[in-house]
């Protein structure tokens, strides 16, 4: 394991030299390296934007570096209050495990507490924001009422949707976000893993599992193989612009040996997604200082990794790994193109046109009946002006 040696701002290699895995001599010293000389308020910046507190933190002492005061101030917090957090949802993860299936509904985990205890053996070191729970489409609505009689409301879309408005959300979107105000806890029920539909289909439910020991209770997920497929493509998906993710794929498949994760890749090959899983291992590598399996072929022909690497390391460490995409110009606009590049095929690439031509904004602000939603695609730019025009007017009243 070496140092990553890419020429990135200093802040933003001291957060990779801290998410490399597993601990020992070889992260003690890339971090002492990168630490040398380091803007530490900047560093704090970059490790609270990349999601990463607790594995800087924890390499940090590991390695006897100090940060001056009153950095290590606050980045011993961040820890401690980003253990917490995980702690929290993963005895909630439990709950809600038996809440569903007193219920007869059949669900599944990712990523969160069955990865944290999969990367790391514990769940004080991934940040962890919510909970996805994964649930047959045809459950979404009584897993929705399940949530909401404990308290939950949506987050995401906001506000209460009727009973149409939800039908359009379960077709358009692959989850929805709620949250429970008193407790300040976050799910995402998920009746679909992947936004486009042809993605990864036939990864879900009836996928091969897996039970993972949590605190004490278990908690199911995917399988080694179809984990490894969706964490690729959830990663692709955002361009992997927050550090967290890559680091917990990272830490899970330190554990694993070069032949076995040929075999996922080879796998991920068969799905369709192989840009995905290549773009991965790729970022793996230059980031985080984990070697390419030698026996893994990755299609050197195919110009989709290189272009997927350079939409993910311009989203994760471009302005020196401290803004969010949402204030850099263009935005999350910026990620739109590498979205083509994830899959293949022609079924693959119409669906990804099907969603730019039909939001669940449009749907919502204007419902239309089924026979007439051949008109959505022709409304979609009208409408989109007009909800910049309303919030362009709201900030300059503000």
């Amino acid at each position: 394991m070496t140092a990553p040696s890419d020429p990135f701002p200093a802040s933003f290699r001291l957060a990779c030299a801290c998410a490399m895995w597993p601990p020992g001599a070889a992260r003690d010293a890339a971090v002492r390296a990168a630490a040398d000389g380091v803007d530490w308020p900047g560093f704090l910046r970059v490790s609270g934007r990349q999601r990463i507190a607790a594995l800087a933190w924890t390499a940090l002492e590991a390695a006897g570096v100090s940060p001056c005061e009153p950095v290590a101030a606050r980045l011993a917090r961040n820890a401690r209050v980003q253990a917490a957090r995980g702690l929290e949802l993963a005895r909630e993860a439990l709950r809600l495990r038996r809440l569903f299936e007193a219920d007869g509904l059949d669900i599944l985990f990712v990523k969160g507490a069955t990865l944290a205890q999969l990367a790391y053996g514990a769940q004080t070191l991934k940040h962890c924001r919510d909970i996805d729970v994964v649930v047959d489409s045809g459950d979404a609505e009584r897993a929705f009422q399940r949530l909401r009689g404990e308290g939950y409301v949506g987050a995401g879309p906001e506000g209460d949707l009727d009973a149409g408005q939800r039908r359009s959300l379960y077709r358009l979107r692959k989850d929805m976000e709620l949250t429970h105000p008193e407790r300040r806890l976050n799910v995402e029920l998920h009746w679909r893993l992947v936004d486009n539909p042809v993605l990864l289909k036939g990864v879900g439910l009836s996928s091969p599992t897996q039970e993972v020991a949590v605190l004490d209770g278990r908690l199911r997920t995917l399988a080694d193989s179809p984990l490894f497929a969706y964490l690729c493509v959830h990663g692709a998906t955002h361009s992997w612009f927050r550090l967290k993710w890559l680091a917990d794929l990272n830490a899970w498949l330190a554990g694993k040996t070069h032949t076995e994760i040929a075999g996922f890749y080879a796998d991920a090959r068969r799905l369709g997604v192989e840009a995905c899983a290549a773009q991965a291992l790729i970022l793996r590598e230059r980031l985080l200082g984990s070697a390419l399996p030698p026996v893994l072929a990755l299609e050197r022909g195919d110009r989709r990794p290189r272009v997927l690497v350079a939409a993910a390391l311009d989203a994760m460490a471009g302005d020196g790994g401290e803004a969010e995409l949402a204030a850099r110009p263009w935005g999350p606009y910026r990620l739109l193109r590498p979205q083509f590049l994830r899959g293949r095929g022609p079924a693959f690439l119409l669906a990804q046109w099907r969603m730019l031509a039909e939001s669940l904004d449009d749907a919502l602000a204007v419902p239309l009946p089924r026979v007439l939603r051949f008109l959505y695609p022709t409304l979609r730019l009208p409408l989109w002006l007009f909800r910049v025009y309303r919030r362009r007017g709201r900030q300059g009243a503000g």
